[in-house]
Protein backbone atom coordinates (compact mmCIF):
# COMPACT_ATOMS: atom_id res chain seq x y z
CA UNK A 1 0.00 0.00 0.00
CA UNK A 2 1.14 3.52 -0.62
CA UNK A 3 2.69 5.45 2.17
CA UNK A 4 0.40 7.81 4.00
CA UNK A 5 2.21 9.65 6.72
CA UNK A 6 -0.26 12.12 8.12
CA UNK A 7 -0.35 14.82 10.71
CA UNK A 8 2.93 16.36 11.75
CA UNK A 9 1.33 17.48 14.97
CA UNK A 10 1.03 13.93 16.25
CA UNK A 11 -2.18 12.72 14.54
CA UNK A 12 -0.62 9.56 13.05
CA UNK A 13 2.67 10.91 11.86
CA UNK A 14 3.73 7.33 11.51
CA UNK A 15 6.19 8.14 8.82
CA UNK A 16 9.90 8.14 8.48
CA UNK A 17 11.99 9.71 8.45
CA UNK A 18 13.44 11.93 7.70
CA UNK A 19 13.53 11.85 5.22
CA UNK A 20 19.78 11.20 9.61
CA UNK A 21 22.43 7.87 13.26
CA UNK A 22 24.73 8.00 16.21
CA UNK A 23 23.50 7.33 19.70
CA UNK A 24 19.96 7.05 21.09
CA UNK A 25 18.26 6.09 24.26
CA UNK A 26 15.14 3.97 24.58
CA UNK A 27 13.42 6.43 26.90
CA UNK A 28 12.27 9.79 25.58
CA UNK A 29 10.90 11.38 28.76
CA UNK A 30 9.16 14.66 29.14
CA UNK A 31 12.43 16.39 29.74
CA UNK A 32 13.65 15.24 26.30
CA UNK A 33 13.48 18.63 24.64
CA UNK A 34 14.85 20.54 27.58
CA UNK A 35 18.11 18.64 27.91
CA UNK A 36 21.03 17.92 25.64
CA UNK A 37 19.56 14.86 23.98
CA UNK A 38 21.96 13.88 23.00
CA UNK A 39 16.08 9.04 13.25
CA UNK A 40 17.68 4.04 7.86
CA UNK A 41 21.05 4.09 8.21
CA UNK A 42 22.96 6.85 9.70
CA UNK A 43 24.14 9.16 12.45
CA UNK A 44 22.15 12.12 13.79
CA UNK A 45 20.77 15.23 12.16
CA UNK A 46 22.12 18.17 14.08
CA UNK A 47 20.24 21.26 15.11
CA UNK A 48 21.69 23.02 12.05
CA UNK A 49 19.80 20.52 9.91
CA UNK A 50 20.79 21.59 6.40
CA UNK A 51 22.27 18.13 5.91
CA UNK A 52 22.34 15.05 8.11
CA UNK A 53 25.63 13.75 9.46
CA UNK A 54 27.51 10.77 8.07
CA UNK A 55 26.01 7.32 7.73
CA UNK A 56 27.63 4.60 9.80
CA UNK A 57 27.85 2.72 6.50
CA UNK A 58 30.64 4.51 4.59
CA UNK A 59 29.97 5.83 1.10
CA UNK A 60 31.24 3.78 -1.84
CA UNK A 61 34.48 5.05 -3.30
CA UNK A 62 33.35 6.43 -6.65
CA UNK A 63 33.40 9.81 -8.29
CA UNK A 64 30.42 12.09 -7.78
CA UNK A 65 29.55 10.45 -4.48
CA UNK A 66 28.75 12.49 -1.37
CA UNK A 67 31.79 13.26 0.70
CA UNK A 68 32.68 10.79 3.44
CA UNK A 69 31.15 13.05 6.01
CA UNK A 70 27.73 12.41 4.47
CA UNK A 71 27.17 15.98 3.26
CA UNK A 72 26.48 16.91 -0.33
CA UNK A 73 29.20 18.82 -2.21
CA UNK A 74 27.13 21.99 -2.32
CA UNK A 75 27.71 25.22 -0.49
CA UNK A 76 24.37 25.43 1.28
CA UNK A 77 25.60 23.69 4.40
CA UNK A 78 28.63 25.90 4.98
CA UNK A 79 26.58 29.02 4.37
CA UNK A 80 24.00 27.78 6.83
CA UNK A 81 26.56 27.23 9.55
CA UNK A 82 27.59 30.87 9.30
CA UNK A 83 24.02 32.08 9.81
CA UNK A 84 22.71 32.87 13.28
CA UNK A 85 20.72 30.14 15.04
CA UNK A 86 17.08 29.90 14.00
CA UNK A 87 14.30 29.84 16.58
CA UNK A 88 12.80 26.50 17.52
CA UNK A 89 14.03 23.27 19.02
CA UNK A 90 17.80 23.50 19.30
CA UNK A 91 19.53 20.38 20.60
CA UNK A 92 22.84 18.72 19.74
CA UNK A 93 21.07 15.79 18.04
CA UNK A 94 17.35 16.22 17.65
CA UNK A 95 16.79 13.27 15.35
CA UNK A 96 18.86 10.12 14.82
CA UNK A 97 18.80 7.05 12.58
CA UNK A 98 20.22 3.79 13.89
CA UNK A 99 20.72 0.35 12.37
CA UNK A 100 19.51 -2.66 14.32
CA UNK A 101 22.22 -4.52 12.38
CA UNK A 102 24.51 -2.92 9.83
CA UNK A 103 23.65 -4.29 6.36
CA UNK A 104 26.30 -6.29 4.49
CA UNK A 105 27.42 -5.27 1.00
CA UNK A 106 27.28 -7.70 -1.93
CA UNK A 107 29.12 -5.62 -4.51
CA UNK A 108 29.84 -2.00 -5.44
CA UNK A 109 26.45 -1.36 -7.09
CA UNK A 110 24.66 -2.81 -4.07
CA UNK A 111 26.69 -0.50 -1.85
CA UNK A 112 25.95 2.55 -4.02
CA UNK A 113 22.19 1.92 -4.00
CA UNK A 114 22.13 1.34 -0.26
CA UNK A 115 24.14 4.50 0.38
CA UNK A 116 21.80 6.65 -1.72
CA UNK A 117 18.73 5.14 -0.04
CA UNK A 118 20.15 6.05 3.37
CA UNK A 119 20.85 9.59 2.26
CA UNK A 120 17.29 9.93 0.92
CA UNK A 121 15.86 8.77 4.24
CA UNK A 122 17.95 11.26 6.17
CA UNK A 123 17.29 14.09 3.70
CA UNK A 124 13.54 13.82 4.28
CA UNK A 125 13.95 14.15 8.01
CA UNK A 126 16.42 17.02 7.61
CA UNK A 127 13.94 18.84 5.36
CA UNK A 128 11.39 18.78 8.19
CA UNK A 129 13.74 21.04 10.15
CA UNK A 130 13.80 23.92 7.70
CA UNK A 131 12.24 27.19 8.92
CA UNK A 132 9.72 27.66 6.08
CA UNK A 133 10.34 25.47 2.98
CA UNK A 134 11.15 21.75 2.75
CA UNK A 135 12.74 22.01 -0.73
CA UNK A 136 16.35 21.48 0.38
CA UNK A 137 19.25 20.70 -1.93
CA UNK A 138 19.56 17.19 -0.50
CA UNK A 139 15.85 16.46 -0.90
CA UNK A 140 16.18 17.34 -4.61
CA UNK A 141 19.40 15.36 -4.87
CA UNK A 142 18.08 12.06 -3.46
CA UNK A 143 14.38 12.17 -4.43
CA UNK A 144 12.65 12.59 -7.81
CA UNK A 145 9.22 12.42 -9.48
CA UNK A 146 6.30 11.29 -7.35
CA UNK A 147 8.80 10.21 -4.69
CA UNK A 148 10.00 13.79 -4.34
CA UNK A 149 6.43 15.12 -4.22
CA UNK A 150 5.65 12.76 -1.37
CA UNK A 151 8.83 13.44 0.60
CA UNK A 152 8.43 17.20 0.20
CA UNK A 153 4.78 17.11 1.33
CA UNK A 154 5.67 14.98 4.34
CA UNK A 155 8.43 17.31 5.49
CA UNK A 156 6.44 20.46 4.67
CA UNK A 157 3.60 19.32 6.92
CA UNK A 158 5.94 19.18 9.88
CA UNK A 159 7.12 22.70 9.10
CA UNK A 160 3.63 24.11 8.59
CA UNK A 161 2.32 22.69 11.86
CA UNK A 162 5.32 24.05 13.80
CA UNK A 163 6.43 20.62 14.95
CA UNK A 164 9.56 18.54 14.39
CA UNK A 165 10.25 14.81 14.75
CA UNK A 166 12.49 14.44 17.77
CA UNK A 167 14.30 11.32 18.98
CA UNK A 168 15.62 8.26 17.13
CA UNK A 169 14.37 5.63 14.65
CA UNK A 170 15.80 2.12 14.40
CA UNK A 171 16.01 0.48 10.94
CA UNK A 172 16.23 -3.26 10.53
CA UNK A 173 15.88 -6.04 7.94
CA UNK A 174 17.38 -3.83 5.24
CA UNK A 175 17.28 -5.56 1.83
CA UNK A 176 18.23 -4.39 -1.66
CA UNK A 177 15.88 -6.17 -4.09
CA UNK A 178 15.34 -6.39 -7.86
CA UNK A 179 18.62 -4.65 -8.55
CA UNK A 180 19.26 -4.03 -12.25
CA UNK A 181 21.15 -1.23 -14.05
CA UNK A 182 17.80 0.53 -14.57
CA UNK A 183 16.06 0.20 -11.20
CA UNK A 184 16.21 -1.14 -7.67
CA UNK A 185 14.00 -1.66 -4.64
CA UNK A 186 15.24 -1.12 -1.10
CA UNK A 187 13.09 -2.45 1.73
CA UNK A 188 13.48 -1.95 5.47
CA UNK A 189 11.60 -1.90 8.77
CA UNK A 190 11.40 1.28 10.81
CA UNK A 191 10.83 1.42 14.53
CA UNK A 192 9.53 4.89 15.40
CA UNK A 193 8.73 4.25 19.06
CA UNK A 194 11.67 6.48 20.02
CA UNK A 195 10.41 9.46 17.99
CA UNK A 196 8.01 12.07 19.34
CA UNK A 197 6.41 15.15 17.84
CA UNK A 198 8.24 18.16 19.26
CA UNK A 199 6.51 21.54 19.49
CA UNK A 200 8.85 24.15 17.98
CA UNK A 201 7.32 27.05 19.90
CA UNK A 202 7.24 25.52 23.37
CA UNK A 203 10.12 23.02 23.04
CA UNK A 204 7.92 20.32 24.57
CA UNK A 205 7.43 16.75 23.37
CA UNK A 206 4.13 15.29 22.21
CA UNK A 207 3.03 11.72 21.56
CA UNK A 208 5.34 9.02 20.20
CA UNK A 209 4.89 8.19 16.52
CA UNK A 210 4.64 4.46 17.26
CA UNK A 211 3.17 2.80 20.36
CA UNK A 212 5.56 0.78 22.46
CA UNK A 213 5.61 -2.98 21.81
CA UNK A 214 3.83 -2.64 18.47
CA UNK A 215 4.95 -3.86 15.05
CA UNK A 216 6.93 -1.43 12.94
CA UNK A 217 6.27 -0.25 9.38
CA UNK A 218 7.78 -2.02 6.38
CA UNK A 219 8.95 0.64 3.93
CA UNK A 220 10.01 0.11 0.31
CA UNK A 221 11.79 2.62 -1.89
CA UNK A 222 11.75 2.29 -5.67
CA UNK A 223 14.97 3.81 -7.01
CA UNK A 224 16.39 4.79 -10.38
CA UNK A 225 19.90 5.86 -11.48
CA UNK A 226 20.31 9.46 -12.53
CA UNK A 227 22.85 8.82 -15.28
CA UNK A 228 25.57 10.33 -13.13
CA UNK A 229 28.01 7.75 -11.83
CA UNK A 230 27.18 6.69 -8.30
CA UNK A 231 23.91 8.61 -8.03
CA UNK A 232 20.50 6.99 -7.51
CA UNK A 233 17.24 8.68 -6.50
CA UNK A 234 14.04 7.49 -4.83
CA UNK A 235 11.16 7.87 -7.30
CA UNK A 236 8.49 6.17 -5.19
CA UNK A 237 7.76 4.88 -1.70
CA UNK A 238 5.26 2.33 -0.38
CA UNK A 239 4.55 1.23 3.15
CA UNK A 240 2.91 -1.65 4.99
CA UNK A 241 1.95 -0.46 8.44
CA UNK A 242 2.42 -2.71 11.46
CA UNK A 243 4.01 -5.36 9.26
CA UNK A 244 4.59 -8.89 10.54
CA UNK A 245 8.08 -8.54 9.03
CA UNK A 246 8.93 -5.87 11.56
CA UNK A 247 9.31 -7.03 15.18
CA UNK A 248 8.10 -4.91 18.10
CA UNK A 249 10.48 -2.32 19.56
CA UNK A 250 12.98 -3.85 21.91
CA UNK A 251 12.87 -7.24 20.18
CA UNK A 252 15.82 -6.16 18.08
CA UNK A 253 19.21 -5.10 19.29
CA UNK A 254 20.38 -1.67 18.23
CA UNK A 255 23.84 -1.50 16.73
CA UNK A 256 25.95 1.50 15.79
CA UNK A 257 29.54 2.55 15.59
Amino acid sequence: MRANRTGASGADVNGPRGRGPERGRDKMATGLLAGALGVFMAIGISACNTNPHAADVPPPSTENQPAANGQSPDTESSAHHKAPPKPGIVLPNTIQVLYATTPAFQDLTHHIVLWNASQAYKAMYAAAYQPTQAATADLKRYWTGTGYEYAHAWAQQWIDTKHQPVGFTVLSNVVVENLTPEQATVGFCEDLSGVVSGNVATHTPGKALQPKNSLGNRVEYSMVPTGVKGQWQVNGESMARASAMCPPPGAQKKHHH
